[in-house]
């Protein structure tokens, strides 16, 4: 089975980033993203009341130079203002060509 080398984009945020950021990872070169509800506890605590609202995990399977443009933009327009983790995995994919 063959397979592809591609990067996994994982964005944890506040919820109503969602439209902004899957409108940048689009603009940006993202094919297609999948988000689910995130919960935890890092650094500054954990959200203890509902009325905070929840975390998103966003994610996009993307190739390296997209991968590359996504976290620049997300270091220079949103962590200086918001509360947001992103990271990046090495993934092989089937079916390659959806993604690029």
């Amino acid at each position: 089975m063959r397979t592809f080398p591609l990067k996994l984009v994982t964005i944890i945020a506040d919820e109503a980033l969602e439209r902004k950021l899957v409108a940048d990872i689009k603009r940006l070169g993202a094919k297609g993203y999948t988000v689910g509800k995130a919960h935890g506890e890092g650094a500054k605590g954990e959200r203890i009341s509902e009325w905070e609202g929840e975390n998103l995990r966003l994610e996009t399977i993307v190739s390296e130079s997209v991968a590359e443009k996504i976290l620049t933009h997300l270091a220079s327009e949103y962590f200086p203002n918001y509360t947001i983790i992103a990271y990046l995995s090495d993934v092989a994919v089937l079916r390659g060509d959806k993604f690029v």
